[in-house]
């Protein structure tokens, strides 16, 4: 009984440490992209203050390993972020029209799935 508790517990913890360094690496990566996110969202014909406001709401501003450790302690607390593949971009530079969706929020409807075929 005791090595079948000491391998589960091996693999979670090799399961923990995959996660983590995958975490770093997938963030090292979008980190090397070219182009500036904040640029991006305004266009070209943005203003250099607008687009600094949205490096400052996004936490762009910060340095990397910083906004990776607040990511990752969010993470740890259930806070995946904000999805921005659907956001109406519109909320970032002023109006409160826009709508920000979350990360779980996304995942939510198609978790229960995933877990079944898991």
């Amino acid at each position: 009984m005791q090595s079948v508790i000491r391998i589960i517990l091996q693999r979670l913890a090799l399961g923990f440490l995959t996660l983590f360094v995958v975490s770093i690496v997938i963030f090292t990566a979008v980190n090397m992209l070219p182009g500036d996110f904040a640029q991006a969202i305004l266009g070209q014909g943005a203003t250099p203050e607008a687009v600094e406001s949205i490096r400052r709401d996004l936490g762009l501003d910060q340095q990397p390993i910083t906004r990776y450790f607040q990511w990752l302690g969010g993470a740890l607390q259930g806070d995946l972020g904000n999805s921005f593949a659907q956001a109406n971009f519109a909320s970032f530079v002023g109006a409160d029209s826009g709508v920000r969706t979350t990360v779980a929020q996304q995942i939510a409807p198609r978790f229960a799935n995933t877990m079944f075929l898991a």
